[in-house]
This record gives structure tokens, sequence and C-alpha cells, in this order.
């Protein structure tokens, strides 16, 4: 007869971004009286002189946010509940952030969310391929949610709500908030909900899209591009749907109208496209 270990003996269940780190595809509920939002996805950098940061595979930030931006407007399409513009969607394209906040507003987008990888801490460089070096740095894994509390109310209400939204569902899905180690003077931690992060930068290099809109806008920091686990993850099927999922969820309670009586919130049946 075999006998189970004891509880302290057993092994962990792995946690992101190990390769065997479980995530969850969150089914999207949506309340009575959602009707279909307008969301402007910038995919981040890919304005001239700025291609972003260099993964740990040496991937350009501009060419990784441009390929989630693709799939994430698809997916978000998919469930019926959203009409996803992108700041751009061809390799190449460059468009200057002050016009993406321009035709956001034209457009009266009822979200303004901008992709990016983050890269923290102090990397070192490694042999990615026998010919390619490139910075590699594991400590810090994980997602931010960055907003602006600059400006008048209701608007820093509404990024909060978004950027905390967002943040809550990522957590939700398996994904790992960031601790904000490296934020020292740059972001505050937010007291509320892990993951969440409000600009500090000196106000001369605060951040344009989180700042300037006249509508909600936060910046996803969907990982570390310098972690090699946390990259290979990010390539995954299932890792883009259950962002999908938490992206929809996480829009859908941000931007859902004043809650009705009870009984009245139903799961939402078309799913996120496979």
């Amino acid at each position: 007869m075999e006998v189970a270990p004891p509880p302290s003996l057993k092994a962990s269940a792995p946690t992101w971004p190990a390769p065997g780190a479980p995530l969850t595809k969150l089914a999207v509920t949506v309340p009575r009286g959602f009707r279909k939002k307008r969301i402007y996805l910038d995919a981040g950098h890919g304005a001239d002189g700025n291609t972003g940061n260099r993964s740990v595979l040496c991937e350009d930030e501009q060419d990784f946010t441009l390929r989630v931006g693709l799939d994430l407007q698809r997916r978000l399409e998919a469930t019926g509940l959203f009409v996803v513009r992108l700041s751009r969607d061809a390799p190449g394209q460059r468009v200057a952030y002050p016009a993406r906040v321009v035709a956001a507003e034209a457009w009266n987008a009822h979200a303004f969310v901008s992709l990016h990888s983050d890269a923290r801490g102090q990397a070192q460089r490694w042999h990615a391929t026998p010919e390619r070096q490139c910075p590699r740095q594991d400590a810090t894994p994980g997602y931010s949610v960055l907003w602006s509390d600059e400006g008048s109310e209701p608007l820093k209400t509404h990024r909060a709500t978004l950027a905390r939204a967002l943040a809550r569902r990522m957590e939700a899905a398996g994904f790992r908030p960031y601790d904000g180690v490296d934020y020292t003077g740059l972001y505050d931690g937010d007291a509320v909900q892990p993951g969440v992060f409000v600009d500090r930068h000196a106000p001369e290099r605060r951040i344009m899209v989180l700042r300037r809109p006249r509508i909600p806008s936060v910046i996803i920091e969907t990982y570390h591009a310098l972690d090699y686990e946390e990259n290979q993850r990010w390539k995954e099927e299932r890792t883009l749907d259950a962002f999908a999922a938490a992206v929809a969820q996480g829009l859908v309670e941000a931007l859902a109208p004043p809650p009705a009586p009870a009984n009245t919130a139903r799961p939402h049946s078309a799913g996120m496209a496979e």
C-alpha cells in the first residue's frame, strides 16, 4: 500500500512564470445594461526614435507590443463586447504619441489602454545565440498597471478604477503582480490592489499617455522582458488567451454602468476567440 507523503513534503505548485504554472481563462460576466465599448489599444513605442526596450532574446519592445496588440484586438472583438482600434497595425509604422491621444479622443473611445513590456533592474549580457548577446535579469518577473493622478475628478477616479480592475483580473488569472522593488522614486504602489502603480516621475518627465487623455487611460506593463522564463510564457497561446480574458473582464468591470439590483448579472456566452 502506497502512503502519501505528509503535507509538508508535498511538492508545491509551480508559480508564474515557471513553465508548469497554471493560468485560468476567466469567464466574462456582463452586467445588465452593459453596452458595447470603444477601446483604443495602443501598441506601445513604434514612434520615431522610440523602439522601446530589447528583450532577453533581443526582440524590440515595439515588435512585441504590435504582435500582442493585434492578438488582443482580435480576441476582444470576438466577445462582441468591444470595438477596438489599434494605434499601430503594421510593422514599420510610426505614429507619434500626441497623435495617438488625438485619435483616441476624436473616436470618443471609452478607454485608452497602452501595452508595453518592462525592463527592470541591473541586466547582464548573455549569449541568446552563439552570435548574439542580449540583456538578461531573471529576478523581478510580473506585470504592472500604471496610471496618473494628475488632473481633476471624476477622471482620476476612472483611471484608478480601470487600473485596479485590469490588475485584479490579471492576478485572478494567475499572472504575477510585480512588487515594485525597482520603482522607487518613479511610481508609488497602490494601497488597494497589488500590481498597480501611480506615476511619480518628476513633473516634466511624467508619462503623456497617462496624464493627457481626457478619457480613462492606463499602461499595462505585461511582463518583465529580461526574464527568460517569462519571455517564453508570453509566446504561448494559453498566455495570450488568459490575458485577453482578464483584460475583457477588467474592462467590463471598469466601464459598466452602476450596479443594478441583485440577480441581474449574466455570464457572457460568446467567450474569447480561440
